[in-house]
């Protein structure tokens, strides 16, 4: 798609009925409030058995269960989800430095595939954050192969929001046996777990299914069944786990290929805090301006869902940045291309959080950022996945010196420079991602000690 743009400009018939559109007053007229645009036929391929607030398309339905789910991840929620975050983000560096020797302080660890670790946290976290259950990647591999069946069966979806033609005569069966192959697995894991937490009377519990299980539309008084409950937890594992995991892994990349922006925000985070017991929501971790422009500028950079979130134009047409786009065309605006669109962005392909602390007018940059894409259908889990990252990458920072291993290994998770410019996979200081409705990734190989000093 960003090579579509770059070609052919802001506006690309992505396909028949397909229109991509990089500008973003176009990204506002399609995803913004009170468009006359509904969520594209294509997200069915999301769909297993019931649907969810992700891929439901009935605007008022959707309105009824965001309602409900809100209430899972108000401050008041976030806040009781902190004391389950940082124990599992304590325990991930742990991990990473793999010693709790005070003698080996000094010594680096062995070496750490961080797209692996980065997988392992974020999905101990969200099981702990919705189900309450502890599945523990992160100590014991007897589950690791959850979070690469989600990865393998990815592939399949992803193809199909892209191209729903593939799905005609049942094509993908055959194409791609291996991706149904693990979401029968992963189904097969998540029947298990939610029979599990569905058996289990937790008192006092402040999980996200506990919330749900009481919580009711305020307009309508509703709430939700337990099936309903069982489906959005399955999304919210799944999405929370694989996007935040992609940013972690984003962050550790480019901190550790940028030694002057890994300094800048290391300096900033020890001066805040003044023992790790410290380092929780709040105004201090606020303060941290720039470790939060290192997150926005991953997100821009590196978008955990880079491609059109595609939705179509219902009867009447839609006004899309000055055109008139007829009824029953699917609209888009391309994350990772508007991410890198240098109207919005001057050398978009260089990570410079500094770009996000500038004074002046901020509007335009602003405007075009939208890692969580904006509007009703924007992420619900924003505020949470933005706790997750702050509190990660402060601990970390806080506790350990980290860099990229040297030899080969050191070079995964980066472009590489034979590769010709036009496929856009050439940029050593880019992470790699591979768009299977969120980004596939490997890499970075770091190793960590002890902090020095």
């Amino acid at each position: 798609m960003w090579r579509c743009h770059e070609q052919y400009g802001d506006f690309v018939r992505y396909a028949p009925n397909r229109l991509s559109v990089n500008t973003s007053t176009g990204l506002k007229d399609i995803y913004g409030y009170d468009k006359n645009v509904m969520k594209s036929a294509a997200y069915k391929a999301m769909v297993h058995r019931a649907h969810n607030t992700l891929t439901l398309v009935n605007k008022i339905e959707h309105g009824k269960r965001r309602r409900v789910m809100s209430q899972g991840f108000s401050t008041a929620a976030l806040k009781d989800y902190e004391a389950p975050i940082m124990a599992q983000i304590q325990k991930f560096c742990r991990c990473l430095r793999d010693t709790d020797e005070p003698t080996k302080d000094e010594q680096w660890s062995s070496p750490r595939n961080m797209a692996q670790w980065c997988n392992y946290l974020a999905f101990d976290i969200m099981a702990d954050v919705v189900l309450g259950q502890k599945y523990n990647l992160l100590e014991q591999p007897d589950n690791r192969y959850v979070v690469e069946a989600i990865e393998r069966s990815n592939v399949r979806v992803g193809v199909l929001i892209q191209a729903p033609e593939m799905g005609i005569f049942r094509m993908d069966k055959w194409l791609f046996r291996d991706a149904i192959k693990a979401r029968n697995l992963f189904i097969k894991f998540v029947n298990r777990v939610l029979r599990e937490r569905m058996h289990q009377k937790k008192s006092g519990a402040r999980d996200v299914f506990s919330i749900l299980t009481t919580a009711k539309d305020p307009q309508t008084g509703q709430g939700f069944c337990l099936a309903e409950i069982g489906s959005e937890s399955t999304t919210l594992i799944v999405a929370g786990s694989d996007t935040s995991s992609t940013t972690m892994t984003g962050l550790f990349f480019y901190l550790s290929h940028y030694p002057e922006v890994y300094a800048k925000v290391t300096r900033e985070v020890r001066s805040r805090f003044s023992s790790i017991d410290e380092i929780r929501m709040g105004s201090t971790l606020s303060s941290c301006t720039y470790l939060r422009a290192c997150i926005d500028e991953t997100l821009r950079i590196s978008p955990p869902a880079g491609s059109a979130l595609w939705r179509e134009v219902r009867e009447g047409g839609a006004m899309v940045d000055g055109h008139l786009i007829p009824a029953g065309c699917d609209v888009g605006t391309p994350i990772y291309s508007i991410h890198h669109n240098p109207a919005y962005y001057p050398d978009p392909f260089t990570f410079r959080p500094e770009r996000w602390l500038e004074d002046g007018d901020m509007t335009q940059v602003q405007a075009a950022h939208t890692p969580f894409s904006i509007g009703p259908r924007g992420c619900i889990g924003k505020g949470l996945a933005l706790a997750e990252l702050g509190l990660t990458m402060a601990t970390v920072l806080w506790t350990m010196d980290f860099e990229v291993v040297p030899g080969p290994d050191g070079q995964l998770g980066g472009g590489a420079s034979n590769s010709p410019a036009s496929l856009g996979r050439h940029r050593e200081k880019e992470l790699q991602l591979h768009d299977h409705v969120t980004g596939a990734k490997s890499g970075p190989v770091l190793q960590f000690r002890a902090r020095a000093g």
